[in-house]
């Protein structure tokens, strides 16, 4: 090589070669070696490890060992093993970077690239990581605020998974010691419709059985096989089978057509008052538990041959779950990797679920994320990442049992219309706790507001002794029923002459929960609403903020706003304490009726019965009146089932949604 050879040439000196890799506005690691020794960290990587002492000199595993379980020693090692460069896009991370056990939540963009001696065999790796929170975190706000984001998004929804959300279930039950949550994902590579299944069925006797199933192949007939088989297997468990004769069922079934033939399942029955657990599997990867303190296990299942191919029935296997202990059942693509024996997946999987269960994350929300809803959530996200992405179908059903059962909501109300937002907020609250997913929640805390209402306006001519309005009680039976009871001691007033007045509020009770019953005697008036209630799954999207959603706006005050002439925007909750701001805002907007009026309902949180007498009353009084609310939201749906859908120009759900 000549000696004028740029290459050859000195690089600097150490002093300014030193300090220009001190200086770069990046993090750079150099590792050596398959155990990833730190031999080199500029600056910016040591002070994102806090700068804690002795980093140069040990394996990378040592230094950060927060990184566990999050797939990045897996992904080093899969640089080391294959020698091909890894880039990672926007992968969220938790890291300890002040170095005192406090973890922090961050998106990092990064690329690892091997190393080799003078020989060719590999040295090592260079990593190059850059922050990206700030980029992601504004650009996600930047997609939340935007209206044609979320018309984007509508567009791009591919017929694959509208097919998928069809077969699977909308929701799991919500019960009282028990917690569940599922999250599937479509293949990465190939965008096609699948075969996976998960499904939770409540049992008469208090027990829940849990199955995830997978149909071999892509396209629409293996959904349509998914879903014959997901339908029969439900029946079964609702009809009295138990494991193993719903798995006979399940056999019989797909062994009369190819597309179901070579199925496998894995099916579970849980008892949460005693933790006792029965599970059978034909050809399905092991349930993995990620007990209360932290540690993995495996429930040992005889596997079995797949269904519909003649083999005799699985052996039972009897388990138990501990208090808050976590129950795994999964399709086996999220373990298979090309490459990666299935040994090793298995412990990356039980590594990623521990860690995604019980990583100290500082949650500012008002109900901190579920524990289940991490694991559920993060497993099927971190999985994803090493090998380019799931290549197949990946489902994921977490079920965990709590250690104490659902306490009942007990509440007493003041006959005071004042104090209807504070019990609609702790509705809301006990709703949220208990796990019931949003439009469930909504319609309950809209029902128990009427009933409420009702007895503050109509059961005491006069102030009662004990000064309390209403008792509201709420209990969660074992099948996945909320029942709720609003109680009265006073004695009601004959129903005035109004046309529909009084009678609202019962129709809207009726409109949103199955059962309403009144029960009305000498010693005051019994209110009884009967809900079964779900929380959502995710199907087809890696979003986590799917996995947790409280109730939007509901303890937000009236406001209204005019956004433009002869446009009201009304905000907030609609009931006997805030119905005249409502009239009189309607009024004077319309000057009274001499201009038309377009009234905006679509971020209203309650509208109640004395919202909807007042929209009767002054739809005579203002000939032009209009109104804006999605069928969705909650005014939409109420004016649906009180005869004022005529007044609606429909606007799309949720696009003005406070």
């Amino acid at each position: 090589m000549a000696a004028d050879d740029p290459v050859e040439q000195p690089a600097g000196t150490p002093d300014d070669v030193v300090a220009a890799f001190e200086d770069i506005p990046a993090v750079l690691w150099a590792f050596e070696g398959p155990e990833h020794r730190v031999v080199a960290a500029n600056r910016l990587a040591r002070a994102s490890m806090g700068f804690r002492p002795g980093i140069v000199g040990r394996p990378i595993r040592e230094v950060a060992p927060e990184l566990d379980g999050q797939q990045v020693f897996e992904t080093l090692d899969e640089v080391w093993a294959r020698g091909e460069p890894v880039i990672g896009d926007e992968r969220r991370i938790l890291v300890d970077r002040d170095g005192d056990g406090r973890l922090e939540e961050d998106w990092y963009s990064y690329t690892f690239v091997p190393t080799h001696h003078p020989d060719g065999s590999m040295r090592g790796m260079t990593v190059h990581i850059a922050r990206v929170t700030d980029e992601v975190l504004r650009r996600r706000q930047a997609e939340l605020s935007a209206a044609e984001s979320e018309q984007r998004r509508q567009a791009a929804q591919d017929v694959v998974l509208t097919l998928q959300r069809s077969l699977l279930p909308a929701g799991l039950p919500v019960l009282p010691q028990v917690r569940l949550a599922a999250r599937y994902v479509v293949a990465g590579r190939e965008l096609a419709a699948g075969g996976d299944w998960f499904d939770a069925v409540p049992l008469s006797d208090g027990r829940v059985a849990v199955v995830v199933g997978d149909v071999v192949g892509h396209g629409a007939a293996a959904s349509a096989a998914m879903g014959r088989l997901r339908a029969v297997g439900a029946n079964a468990l609702a009809g009295g089978r138990d494991v193993l004769g719903t798995l006979a069922e399940l056999d019989r079934f797909a062994g009369r057509e190819r597309a179901t033939r070579a199925t496998t399942v894995c099916v579970a029955v849980l008892d949460p008052r005693t933790g006792d657990l029965e599970v059978a599997a034909a050809a399905h990867p092991p349930p993995l538990v990620v007990r209360a303190d932290g540690t993995p296990r495996w429930v040992e299942v005889a596997a079995g041959a797949p269904l519909g191919t003649g083999a005799g029935a699985p052996r039972v296997t009897s388990d138990r779950l501990g208090p808050d202990d976590v129950l795994v059942l999964y399709t086996d693509g999220l373990v298979e990797r090309p490459g990666r024996t299935l040994d090793d997946s298995l412990e990356a999987l039980a590594r990623t679920a521990v860690a995604a269960g019980h990583e100290a994350v500082e949650d500012d929300a008002t109900v901190p994320t579920a524990q289940v809803d991490r694991i559920a959530a993060l497993t099927v996200e971190r999985m994803g990442w090493t090998g380019g992405g799931h290549t197949d179908d990946a489902t994921l059903l977490a079920v965990q049992r709590t250690a104490e059962p659902l306490a009942p909501l007990t509440l007493e109300v003041a006959p005071d219309p004042r104090r209807l937002g504070r019990m609609r907020r702790a509705v809301g609250a006990w709703l949220e706790h208990a796990g019931v997913g949003e439009d469930d929640a909504m319609a309950l805390v809209h029902a128990v507001g009427e009933a409420v209402t009702n007895a503050i306006e109509h059961a005491y001519p006069e102030p009662p002794a004990d000064g309390v309005g209403a008792r509201v009680r709420a209990v969660l039976d074992d099948e996945g029923r909320m029942h709720v009871t609003v109680a009265d001691t006073g004695r009601w007033l004959p129903a005035p002459d109004d046309p529909g007045g009084r009678g609202r509020g019962l129709m809207m009770m009726r409109g949103l929960v199955e059962h309403v019953d009144v029960a009305a005697g000498p010693t005051g008036t019994t209110v009884t609403m009967v809900a079964p209630v779900h929380r959502e799954v995710s199907v087809g999207s890696y979003d986590d903020e799917a996995a947790v959603s409280g109730l939007r706006g509901v303890d937000r005050e009236l406001t209204t706003t005019e956004p433009e002439p002869g446009v009201l925007a009304v905000a907030g909750p609609i009931d006997t304490g805030t119905v005249e701001r409502f009239r009189h805002g309607l009024l004077a907007t319309a000057r009274g009726g001499a201009r038309g009026l377009t009234v905006d309902l679509d971020a209203v949180t309650v509208f109640s019965s004395s919202a909807v007498q007042a929209v009767h009353e002054l739809r005579g009084a203002l000939p032009g009146l209009r109104l804006r609310a999605g069928r969705g939201s909650v005014a939409g749906r109420v004016l649906d089932l009180t005869g004022l859908s005529d007044l609606i120009d429909e606007v799309p759900d949720g696009a003005a949604m406070a």
